[in-house]
């Protein structure tokens, strides 16, 4: 039997390559045992997709070290209480995909940032690393927008110019982490249309152990299934 590595709460990207309901939904695991797993069924559009039983399907999700991947098909259908659930036939094997890079979201959350004065620098950039600065000598932070956010970097909108490979310190106000500063690199610089006033900061999170990473993958991808909840993605 094959280990899923999987739990329950957990989000999960249900893909449905042939049929009427050929497509990507968000999904949540609700319970799994050693024959079925079962998860809620998606919505769209704040429409309920009612997968027919039969439907074949392939089921993505991570964790904090990868990105999994197995087929399956649907095996029966139910409400529980006014959710929509769906059960699924336990698969005799899980691929693995190392987990490189992160999908977007388009995420709206204020967040404080400031760029860093850095007087020295130890061990690897995207690895844990040291950087040495003197607090006294910080700027002040400043409020900024987020446009997107993955789970290796975010899209900040701001008014001033801060050139790439800049250290910057970033303030998360959100309940659902358990860490509020995150630190990060400028790679990238982005002009927004329409809007001339304001610059995209491309910037990748940099001392960002795997619990950390694990912790806002799996938030994203709970504000990924609300967007698609209401039909906004």
């Amino acid at each position: 039997m094959a280990n899923l590595k999987l739990q329950v709460n957990q989000s999960v990207e249900l893909h449905v390559k042939s049929g009427v309901y050929n497509g990507e939904y968000l999904s949540q695991v609700t319970r799994i045992d050693n024959q079925e797993i079962q998860v809620t069924l998606p919505i769209k559009k704040e429409t309920l997709i009612p997968l027919p039983v039969g439907t074949k399907l392939e089921v993505i999700y991570t964790d904090q070290v990868a990105k999994y991947k197995f087929d399956t098909q649907v095996l029966s259908r139910q409400m529980e209480g006014n959710i929509g659930t769906c059960k699924l036939q336990y698969p005799s094997k899980v691929e693995k995909i190392q987990r490189r890079d992160f999908v977007r979201v388009p995420i709206r959350e204020t967040v404080y940032y400031r760029r860093l004065i850095v007087d020295s620098i130890n061990g690897q950039i995207n690895d844990l690393i040291n950087l040495g600065y003197d607090e006294a000598e910080q700027n002040d932070f400043q409020e900024a927008v987020t446009e997107d956010i993955s789970g290796g970097g975010v899209l900040l909108v701001v008014d001033k110019y801060i050139p790439l490979d800049v250290f910057i310190e970033l303030k998360f106000d959100v309940k659902e982490l358990n860490f509020q500063k995150v630190l990060g690199k400028v790679v990238r610089i982005d002009e927004l249309p329409n809007r001339s006033d304001r610059l995209g900061l491309g910037i990748e999170f940099i001392n960002f152990n795997r619990s950390k990473q694990d912790e806002i993958v799996q938030w994203v991808l709970q504000k990924q299934l609300e967007l698609h909840r209401k039909g906004l993605l």
